[in-house]
């Protein structure tokens, strides 16, 4: 629709040894990946280089979005604790497109400076009732991935 948009379509594999690679020259990473080990990949890329992260999932008919500013707010590490899941999430409904809209919403807030992001804030969305809930997001002192940053 619009000629003047170039899209660069990347078919690798997110891994601890490209992803410096791959956000380099970005302002600020989106999650949309499908498991955890990859979004932890990308939580630790974005505390080490202090980069944004706009943290959104899907499984089923529900959905959670999380804004991430590095060495400011809890990280996804932060969140969930313990053994790393290796499944790939289901997908049912229309989850993705409710989660990819709040997604867009955050990052467009924190690029023009508007708005109360959803920091330390996990905002999840439930398909099957239609609602909406919020969870207060605590930083960890001890995460092992932004413990050491100060805020």
């Amino acid at each position: 629709m619009n000629p003047e948009v170039e899209v660069e379509a990347i078919a690798e594999a997110i891994t601890e040894d490209n992803v410096s690679r791959l956000v380099d020259g970005w302002d600020v990473i989106i999650d949309a990946m499908d498991n955890l080990p990859s979004r932890y990949v990308l939580n630790r890329c974005a505390v080490e280089k202090k980069m944004p992260f706009f943290h959104g999932a899907v499984q089923g008919f529900e959905g959670r979005v999380m804004t991430i500013l590095p060495g400011k707010t809890a990280c996804l590490r932060c969140m969930y604790r313990g053994p790393v899941s290796q499944e790939k999430f289901p997908v049912v409904g229309v989850a993705p497109a409710v989660i990819g809209s709040i997604q867009a919403t955050e990052v467009i807030k924190y690029l023009v400076g508007i708005g109360r992001l959803l920091t330390n804030r996990m905002l999840v969305y439930n398909g099957l009732t239609v609602t909406f809930s919020e969870f207060t997001i605590n930083r960890n002192p001890d995460c092992d991935h932004c413990g050491s940053l100060s805020g």
